[in-house]
């Protein structure tokens, strides 16, 4: 199993990434949502604020429940982060649960 401080610093290149996206991409993305990134395996759960095409962290979320749930475990986050598993092949396995509305699923296609 993966430590925090491993899953935080993939969350972190993650969060970097996103901001580099091209603006094509940045406006497919949805125009404001709220995201709940979980680890079960690590308790760990980290929540984020995307508006704009910019995603920022945040400490509580404005309502009960976020806009996109994303559950993966920390050794599977850290191989997809290496690239020795994909997002899909993670997803149709059900190692990484995404819980979205269809049209934030269709949108998160183009990034994932």
């Amino acid at each position: 199993m993966a430590s925090v401080d491993e899953v935080e610093v993939v969350l972190q290149e993650l969060l970097e990434r996103l901001e580099d996206v091209d603006d094509s991409t940045r406006a497919l993305l949805p125009s404001k949502r709220t995201i709940e990134a979980r680890c079960p395996d690590l308790d760990l759960v980290r929540l984020a604020l995307w508006e704009r095409g910019r995603i920022r962290p945040i400490d509580e979320l404005p309502r009960s429940r976020p806009d996109i749930r994303i559950s993966v475990r920390s050794d599977d986050l850290l191989a997809m982060a290496a690239g020795e598993l994909t997002f899909s092949r993670a997803y149709a396995s059900s190692r990484v649960r995404l819980d979205a509305s269809m049209s934030d699923l269709l949108r998160l296609r183009a990034l994932l």
